[in-house]
């Protein structure tokens, strides 16, 4: 899937409605119901597919949460779906980073016992970023996000 591709786009965009009704995919209002001056945003997951979309209050893509793991409710993606490299664990991505060039940031922490220690990465692709999360040592997650 062109998820990539699919960032910046509207909701009602004819890719993005193609593929909210191939999935049957409900889309959620979130609005700011305490008033706190927070965003509306609005939501659409697939969690039998691995994937969420976050659209912006002007209904723009601008975030993809992509699960390579079970949790909260979603099956992991298949890595075949997946348009961005797949690094298995944090020191794999951070040498790939480094040999293309990438500007990243990095979750603190230089040991082991840290909590936080190669706990993330992320690197900026241009109009878009990669997020990487880990645990144990093992990709949990891959958020691509719109540079705005």
């Amino acid at each position: 899937m062109q998820f990539t591709g699919l960032l910046g786009k509207q909701l009602k965009d004819d890719s993005v409605m193609e593929l909210l009704e191939h999935f049957d995919i409900d889309v959620v209002y979130d609005f700011d119901r305490t008033h706190e001056g927070m965003e509306d945003v609005y939501w659409a997951a697939s969690q039998e597919n691995g994937f969420q979309f976050r659209f912006d209050e002007t209904q723009k893509l601008d975030v993809a949460f992509l699960y390579m793991v079970a949790r909260e409710g979603f099956t992991p993606i298949p890595h075949s779906e997946i348009d961005v490299p797949i690094y298995e664990s944090f020191a794999v991505a951070k040498s790939a980073f480094e040999k293309e060039g990438l500007e990243f940031v990095n979750s603190p922490g230089e040991d082991q016992d840290d909590k936080w220690y190669q706990r993330w990465i992320k690197a900026n692709r241009g109009s878009f970023t990669t997020h990487y999360e880990f645990k144990d040592n093992k990709l949990r997650m891959i958020t691509l996000s719109l540079v705005k």
